[in-house]
């Protein structure tokens, strides 16, 4: 079986469906001459390398010419030429008035009637004019304002419905007959040039092989589907979902505290995210706060981070989109994508966050909706610190995702009065959650999905992340690959130095090795106030001082040529929550140790943190402790593979310049350190061995 560039089948074709692409490349296309466009299905592009047009030079932007050739005997509409095997998308016929495109203002108006659904992949702002539709369990009306989405397919596409029927949502008797009318509009937050940096993730924008699909404007950032022979995953809420998001959701028994759980693949944060929809939707609008506490999918961070978020509208966009809408309290870096590996530092900054939340609520007079969205770790040790979790938090309802009465029965005090909420977990039964689909499951693996998440966080701009939806939607720029921005420069030696320390978690490395164990990682930027006497950095440093001074060799330490700085040994902690204590250090983002400058004293960062902004943290009194976890760091972040250069690399004329890389050339892999490392056991027969 053939596979596209991104690794995914396609779908056998018959003769007969073949035939008929080849009829529809041949004839002509009419095209619509009102204002509505006209059905169109997309067939297979043929892709060109960079600078290139393919066809022949000709660019296809959705709305071809008519062409010459002679007309089939039969007539058939273009949506008649897909596939028979073709399976509905969208419950949603298009006509002359239900679709409109507007080419002055560059937006299309669409009217919904009860039972009709449109699934629509890409970008894309989203008003309502009149009547209520529902999106990812949120409940959108005229007095909602307008709603950024950005649906790749890379997960689950949302489904736009009319909301059930309200004595609030009224329609406008203009309208007819139709249940709702919204405006789309398009947005580019520049996600769509992921593939510049990964070919991977190319294709989550379009539409699959044969799609048919309503075309507007030649430069749409979003695309209708309606049939496919190889529908995308789409977001069906069960019942069981909706039964228990509408219960929670209720503002009865308010405030609450809501503790989700359940196995990997679960669907946690898929019910997180349509739980705090329902609730943030509402009007009055109510806020919620989100406690992740899943380093390994997160869903505003990168990986290997804890976060708590003020949520305060809806959020229709995966995770890698960044946190447009959340409001960041407070994050902590605990350094792996599962708690295993540090369990005490992932309680310390698990109550750290809970107690922000706690303080947060108190200075506000508020007491807003706490969702906890736990790791799918449920076993073993996993079980443990979730009973720790709920005895941290004290929630009031508790979700479990699957079949985990079991685990409630060891998780819950005895003396717990916590309501318990057992709904089906996605992917089982004919709708649920983030994996319902006839297609199948997910097309990313979650180790596939975080590279994506780190890709798109260290190409995303300063800012993103404001807190408005209806501010500027760009966000991200793919333009240029990492290895062509120019990186901050921080000192770490002499009296303006900004590095105080590096470190590498639960790890020793010999004083002379520490940037060969740091250069080209992700390293977390943590701030430690300076005046914190108590803070264990600060009388690390304290000590290196005096034991320079005892020396006599404080030139040589503000030379950066002896002493305690840069580098500050993990190993004479006992463990993270010794060495940066939840409590008493801020972790403002990840960076990339590009490369170290020994002559001047300086290292090189890449990290969307601006200079502004972290000036300004050096100016209110804190120091930058750079600390190196297990984070991965993609490959695509340090090769660019669309330069000439990067090719000359790949045929081994340059290969010195990229140690960290290992090229195949003439069949053999080259680089540094690309030789298998051989072991030679003398495994002998017992006749050999010495008695």
């Amino acid at each position: 079986m053939k596979r596209t560039s991104d690794s995914q089948a396609k779908a056998p074709l018959s003769a007969l469906a073949a035939r008929r692409l080849r009829q529809q490349r041949d004839a002509s296309e009419p095209t619509s001459n009102g204002s509505s466009p006209a059905l169109t299905p997309v067939a297979e592009t043929i892709s060109a390398p960079a600078g290139q047009i393919p066809n022949g030079g000709q660019v296809d932007h959705g709305q071809r010419s008519p062409s010459t050739a002679p007309a089939a005997k039969e007539p058939e509409t273009a949506a008649a030429l897909a596939d028979e095997s073709s399976r509905q998308v969208s419950n949603f016929t298009q006509t002359e008035d239900n679709y409109v495109y507007n080419p002055q203002t560059e937006e299309t108006t669409v009217k919904l009637r009860r039972g009709e659904s449109l699934v629509i992949q890409g970008e894309y702002r989203v008003s309502v004019k009149s009547g209520a539709i529902t999106i990812y369990s949120a409940i959108l009306d005229s007095s909602s304002g307008p709603l950024d989405v950005i649906a790749p397919s890379s997960l689950a596409l949302p489904i736009v419905e009319c909301a059930p029927k309200s004595k609030k949502r009224k329609v406008d008797s203009r309208d007819g007959d139709y249940d709702a009318v919204f405006n789309l509009e398009n947005i580019r937050t520049g996600l769509g040039e992921v593939g510049r940096i990964c070919p991977r993730f190319d294709k989550i924008w379009k539409p699959p092989l044969t799609t048919t699909t309503i075309t507007g404007g030649s430069n749409d950032s979003f695309t209708c589907l309606l049939t496919s022979p190889q529908p995308p995953v789409t977001l069906t809420i069960s019942p069981s979902w909706q039964s228990t998001i509408t219960s929670l959701g209720s503002s009865k028994n308010s405030p609450k505290s809501i503790f989700i759980t359940g196995a990997k693949s679960a669907g946690k944060s898929t019910f997180a995210r349509c739980l705090t929809n329902a609730i943030t939707s509402q009007s009055p609008r109510r806020a919620v706060v989100y406690l992740d506490l899943d380093p390994g999918q997160p869903s505003f961070t990168p990986p290997c981070m804890v976060s708590l978020h003020r949520i305060t509208s809806p959020i229709v966009a995966p995770s890698f989109a960044g946190p447009r809408s959340a409001e960041l309290l407070r994050q902590h870096h605990i350094g792996y994508a599962s708690p295993r590996e540090d369990p005490k530092y992932y309680l310390r900054c698990a109550a750290n966050l809970f107690r922000e939340f706690r303080a947060q609520s108190e200075r506000e007079g508020e007491q807003p909706t706490l969702i906890v969205n736990t790791c799918g770790w449920i076993k073993g040790m996993g079980r443990e610190l979730l009973h720790e979790l709920v005895q941290l938090c004290g929630p009031t309802d508790v979700v479990g995702l699957g079949d985990v009465d079991g685990v409630f029965a060891e998780i819950l005090p005895s003396e717990s009065t916590a309501r318990r909420h057992l709904p089906e977990a996605a992917g089982t039964g004919a709708t649920a959650g983030n994996a319902s689909s006839s297609s199948g499951s997910q097309p990313f693996t979650p180790a596939e999905l975080r590279m994506l998440q780190t890709i798109a966080y260290f190409h995303s701009l300063p800012g993103i992340g404001s807190g408005s939806s209806s501010g500027p939607a760009a966000g991200f720029d793919f333009s240029r690959h990492l290895t062509a921005v120019p990186p901050l420069l921080a000192g770490y030696t002499g009296p303006g130095r900004v590095i105080h320390g590096m470190t590498v978690l639960d790890t020793h490395v010999p004083r002379d090795l520490l940037f060969a164990a740091t250069t080209a990682t992700i390293v977390a930027v943590n701030l430690v106030k300076a005046d914190d006497a108590d803070h264990p950095v600060n009388r690390y440093l304290a000590d290196a001082y005096d034991a320079d001074h005892r020396a006599g060799n404080e030139r040589e330490y503000e030379n950066g040529k002896d002493g305690a700085a840069p580098y500050i040994c993990s190993s004479e902690f006992d463990g993270t929550s010794s060495l940066v204590p939840a409590e008493k250090t801020m972790t403002i983002g990840l960076a990339i140790l590009r490369g170290v400058d020994e002559t001047n004293g300086q290292v090189q960062l890449l990290m969307p943190v601006g200079e502004d902004a972290l000036n300004a943290w050096l100016e209110k009194g804190y120091r930058v402790v750079l600390c190196r976890g297990r984070d991965e760091i993609p490959v695509w972040l340090m090769w660019d593979w669309r330069s000439e250069q990067q090719q000359r690399k790949r045929t081994g004329a340059d290969g010195k310049r990229v140690p960290y890389l290992d090229f195949v050339v003439g069949g053999e892999v080259t680089g540094k350190g690309a030789k298998e490392w051989k072991v030679r056991r003398n495994i002998m027969r017992r006749g050999q061995q010495r008695r």
